[in-house]
């Protein structure tokens, strides 16, 4: 199985694919190591000389009464198939699922495991999930805020945005990150020291804050070649005479 998988994700060069099938291959080994496990050790039992009809009758008793208690097992079951075959999420995904973040580093039948950005580890069982949340399926947008002082330019401001978005596109380092132009939307809006002007920029899946922190720094320092004024908050005191 392991074999069959890396050679068909060697072949595949689209992201979003290969995360799918990295899940599927994930998902088959538990399966087929379990029913491996399972028809060795039966065997080897029985070459022993014990007999497995008296076992096998009370895994099979045991079974019934599992499930007419298992009714989590059974959902988490049905959930867990339809979250890998709907392709909700996969591993090395960046989700939020219910109130957890982080990649997905696990997906089986029963349970998610999700490591978020410190490092813990969140373990969902399948039946309890209500909402998925994929910051990184097909592509992603970061968002920018850039706050502009009150007697800038608004017009010329958003004219350096698009410039600096273009430079971005051009960049040999992160063009091929970057798929399509900026998006200035706009004056957004209205703060006490600040006007906002708000963008996004159409990015491949997981890379939207490498080229979010990209942006950032370029935006700081062509603003202050161009004497645009990034505003921090301020508070004038009056000193009262007499």
């Amino acid at each position: 199985l392991h074999l069959f998988f890396d050679k068909l994700l060697s072949k595949i060069s689209d992201t979003e694919t290969k995360k799918h099938y990295q899940t599927l291959k994930q998902l088959g080994t538990y399966i087929i190591d379990a029913i491996i496990i399972l028809f060795f050790a039966t065997n080897i039992l029985g070459n022993f000389g014990i007999d497995m009809k008296p076992i096998l009758a009370t895994a099979g008793i045991l079974g019934v009464a599992v499930g007419f208690g298992g009714k989590k097992f059974v959902e988490d079951l049905f959930t867990g198939l339809s979250i890998i075959l709907t392709g909700q999420l996969r591993v090395g995904d960046y989700v939020t699922v219910n109130n957890s973040t982080g990649t997905v580093e696990k997906v089986t039948l029963t349970m998610i495991v999700i490591r978020a950005f410190n490092g813990d580890v969140h373990y969902l069982r399948n039946g309890q999930i209500d909402t998925i949340i994929n910051q990184t399926k097909n592509f992603s947008f970061p968002i920018f805020n850039i706050s502009v002082a009150y007697k800038t330019d608004v017009t010329h401001a958003m004219k350096v945005l698009r410039e600096l978005g273009q430079e971005l596109r051009q960049n040999p380092t992160y063009s091929r990150f970057v798929l399509s132009d900026i998006e200035v939307l706009g004056l957004n809006e209205f703060q006490d020291s600040a006007i906002i002007i708000q963008c996004r920029i159409k990015t491949t899946p997981q890379e939207q804050w490498m080229v979010k922190r990209k942006f950032n720094q370029m935006v700081k320092e062509r603003f202050e070649k161009e004497g645009i004024e990034i505003p921090f908050p301020q508070v004038v005191v009056n000193k009262a005479e007499g």
